[in-house]
C-alpha cells in the first residue's frame, strides 16, 4: 500500500512540474550521452582498444557503432603509449599510493583521491585517470547548465553545455588523464553556488557554497583567488540593509574545515602550509631558465616578476587574464560548422561587456577575472599556455554568447524604444573598453621591448596579434601553419621597426625560413637605417631550425626608432613553394617567412 502512495504521490508531483522544465532536463540527457558518446569513442580511437576492465571493453563496440552513425569522422590522435612525460601518470602513481587523503603532499588530494575510486571501479587499469577526467568534463556540462538557470536562462545554459560537449579541443583534452576537468566543474560549480547565495542568501544554500568552495581547494589550492574575492563581495551584499554576513561566513567555515587537514599536515610535513603551490615554483623557475633555482613561495615568485619587470609582468598578466584564455577557445567548434566559433565569440564579448550592467554578471566577471590570476603569472612557461589549463574560462564564455542572444532576441522589440540617455551610456564604456585595448595592443608590446633592453635583458618581437608597430612595409598577415604564427615578407624590400633605447651595439636574432626549402638560396640583405649589417642565405637547416644571428655595431643605431630593412634577391609564388598555406592566394609573390626577432644588448 505504501508503495502504491509513493508512486501516485511522485505521478502527481511530476504531472505538476511545467512541460518546459521537463523537456530541458531531457535535452540535457540527450548533451550529455552525446557528450560521453563523442568522448568514448575519442578514448577507444586514442588509447584503445581494452580488454579490462571487462565492462569498458564491452562498452567498445557500442560506442565504435554509435559514433560511425551518429558523430562526424574525427581523426583523433593514435597514442600507443598513453599517460607518458605529463602529470596523468603521476596522478595513477599517487592514487595508488594514497594511504590518507590528506595526507601532506607535492599536489592536492582531490584528483588524486577521485583516480583511487576509479581504479577501484577499473581492477586497477590506467584507463582509470582517463575515465576520471571524463567523469568531471561531464559534471562541469552539468554545472554550466545549472549556472544558465541561476541566470535566469536555462535555454543559454543547455546551449553552452551543448557547446561545451561538443567542442574537439574539450573532448581531446577531456580524456588525457588531467586535473583541469575536475577543476573546471568546481570553478563552475561554485560560480552556481555563490550566486545563488548572493540572489538568496539561505543557510541551506551556505553550506552548498562552504562544500563546493572545499572540493575546489581540494583540486588546486589556488582557488583562493576566487573564492576570497568572492566571499567579501557577496558579503557586502545587494542591499546594504542586509548584508549575508551569516551565510557567507557559514560557507567559509565549511570550507576552511573541508581544506584545513591537508593545509595542516602539508604545515607539519614541510612547514609550509601551501607546499601544493610552492613546491611548483622551482618547476617554473627551471623552465624560465634560472641556474639552479631555490625553492620559492608563490607569493614571492609572483612579487619578484614585478620587482625586476613591472611592465612587462603587467602586460603577462593582463594577457592571461583577459586576451589569451579568450583567444585560444573557439577553434573546436569550427569543426563542426565553420565560423561557428568566431560567431560565439563574438556574441561573448558582448555578453561579458553586458554583464556589467547585470549585478549576476558582475559576480561571474569577478569570479572569472580572479580565477585566471593564477595562470595569468605563468602561462608564458613552457608549457603554461595550454588549451586545458583555462578550459574553465570557457564555460563562462559560452555562457555569456548564449546568454547575450537570449536577450537579443528577447529585446529586440525595446531597442526601438530607447532614449538617447540610454544608448550613450553602454557606448561610453564600450567606446572605453576598445580605448583601453587598442593602446594595451600598440602601446605595451613597445613599453616591453623598451623594459627588456634598458634593463639588458633579450627583448622579443613574435610575429601576433599585437605585432603592428614593429612590422612596417611589405608583410603578408598573420598565417598561421599548425602551432606557429609568422608573416611572409610580400615584398622585396620589407621593412620593420626596431625600438632601440639607447646607441649600443645590439645582436639580432631572426628566426626565418625561405618558401622553397628545396630550391636554390633565398639571399637577403639586411640593413639597420640603411646601414648594412649583413647578408643571410635562407636555407632549409633541421638543426638551426632558420636561427639567423646578425650584429649590429652600435654606429647603425639612433635612440629610439630603428629601421630594420630585408632586400630578398627573389620572390616565389606561394603555390611553387615546398609547404602548402591555405591562407595565402596561391599566386601571391613571396621572399621569406619571419617569426620572430630577437635584440640581445651587448
Amino acid at each position: 500500500m505504501y508503495r502504491v502512495s509513493a508512486i501516485l504521490y511522485d505521478a502527481e508531483a511530476m504531472s505538476r512540474i511545467p512541460a518546459s522544465r521537463l523537456l530541458t532536463v531531457a535535452l540535457l540527457v540527450v548533451v550529455l550521452l552525446y557528450s560521453a558518446l563523442l568522448r568514448f569513442d575519442a578514448l577507444f580511437k586514442s588509447y584503445g582498444p581494452y580488454d579490462r576492465p571487462q565492462w569498458l571493453a564491452a562498452l567498445q563496440p557500442a560506442v565504435t557503432s554509435a559514433a560511425s552513425a551518429l558523430t562526424p569522422d574525427f581523426r583523433w590522435r593514435r597514442v600507443k603509449v598513453p599517460y607518458v612525460g605529463g602529470d596523468p601518470i603521476n596522478y595513477l602513481k599517487f592514487g595508488r599510493e594514497m594511504k590518507n587523503f590528506y595526507a601532506a603532499h607535492v599536489r592536492e588530494p582531490g584528483f588524486p583521491g577521485a583516480t583511487r575510486v576509479t581504479l577501484m571501479l577499473t581492477g586497477d587499469a590506467d584507463v582509470a585517470v582517463s575515465l576520471t577526467s571524463i567523469a568531471f568534463a561531464l559534471v562541469t556540462l552539468v554545472a554550466t547548465f545549472a549556472l544558465g538557470c541561476a541566470m535566469g536562462s536555462p535555454a543559454a545554459g543547455l546551449l553552452a553545455a551543448a557547446a561545451l560537449g561538443i567542442d574537439t579541443s574539450a573532448i581531446f583534452w577531456s580524456i588525457g588523464g588531467w586535473r583541469d576537468e575536475m577543476f573546471a566543474s568546481f570553478a563552475v560549480l561554485n560560480a552556481w553556488a555563490w550566486l545563488r547565495l548572493a540572489q538568496q542568501p539561505t543557510d541551506r544554500r551556505a553550506v552548498i557554497a562552504g562544500v563546493v568552495g572545499g572540493g575546489a581547494l581540494l583540486t588546486r589550492i589556488t582557488s583562493l583567488s576566487f573564492l576570497v574575492p568572492t566571499m567579501i563581495f557577496v558579503s557586502i551584499g545587494r542591499d546594504p540593509a542586509k548584508r549575508p554576513l551569516r551565510q557567507v561566513g557559514i560557507a567559509a567555515a565549511i570550507t576552511a574545515a573541508l581544506i584545513a587537514p591537508f593545509i595542516i599536515n602539508c604545515a607539519i610535513a614541510t612547514g609550509d602550509p601551501l607546499f601544493a603551490i610552492d613546491n611548483h615554483t622551482v618547476f617554473y623557475l627551471n623552465r624560465e631558465g634560472t641556474p639552479d633555482p631555490s625553492y620559492t613561495k608563490a607569493i614571492d615568485y609572483t612579487f619578484d616578476k614585478f620587482k625586476l619587470r613591472p611592465i612587462t609582468a603587467a602586460d603577462t598578466v593582463a594577457t592571461g587574464i583577459f586576451f589569451y584564455p579568450f583567444a585560444n577557445k573557439w577553434v573546436g567548434l569550427d569543426a563542426w560548422r565553420s565560423g561557428l566559433g568566431r560567431l560565439l565569440a563574438a556574441l561573448a564579448i558582448g555578453g561579458l561587456i553586458a554583464w556589467l550592467w547585470q549585478p549576476d554578471g558582475r559576480l561571474l566577471l569577478l569570479m572569472l577575472v580572479c580565477a585566471l590570476a593564477p595562470f595569468s603569472v605563468t602561462w608564458t612557461v613552457i608549457g603554461g599556455a595550454e588549451w586545458r589549463l583555462t578550459f574553465f574560462s570557457y564555460a563562462f564564455e559560452l555562457l555569456a554568447a548564449f546568454w547575450f542572444l537570449e536577450m537579443l532576441v528577447r529585446r529586440a522589440p525595446r531597442f526601438w524604444t530607447l532614449t538617447r540617455p540610454q544608448i550613450l551610456k553602454p557606448l561610453v564604456v564600450v567606446s572605453a573598453l576598445v580605448t583601453v585595448f587598442a593602446a594595451w595592443t600598440f602601446a605595451m608590446p613597445y613599453a616591453v621591448v623598451r623594459e627588456a633592453l634598458t634593463t639588458g635583458s633579450t627583448a622579443i618581437i613574435p610575429a601576433g596579434r599585437r605585432d603592428a608597430w614593429f612590422f612596417d612595409d611589405g608583410w603578408s598577415r598573420l598565417v598561421r601553419a599548425g602551432n606557429v604564427v609568422s608573416r611572409f615578407a610580400t615584398s622585396q624590400v620589407a621593412t620593420a621597426r626596431l625600438l632601440l633605447p639607447e646607441v649600443r651595439p645590439y645582436t639580432l636574432v631572426m628566426r626565418i625560413q625561405p618558401l622553397d626549402v628545396a630550391g636554390p638560396l633565398q639571399i637577403v640583405d639586411v640593413t639597420v637605417n640603411d646601414r648594412a649589417i649583413g647578408r643571410l642565405e635562407l636555407a632549409w637547416n633541421a638543426e638551426r631550425i632558420g636561427d639567423y644571428r646578425l650584429d649590429v655595431p652600435a654606429e647603425a643605431v639612433r635612440p629610439g626608432l630603428n629601421q630594420l630593412a630585408f632586400r630578398s634577391a627573389r620572390m616565389v609564388r606561394i603555390r611553387d613553394g615546398s609547404e602548402s598555406f591555405p591562407a595565402m592566394p596561391p599566386e601571391e609573390e613571396v621572399a621569406f617567412r619571419l617569426w620572430y626577432v630577437s635584440i640581445v644588448p651587448r
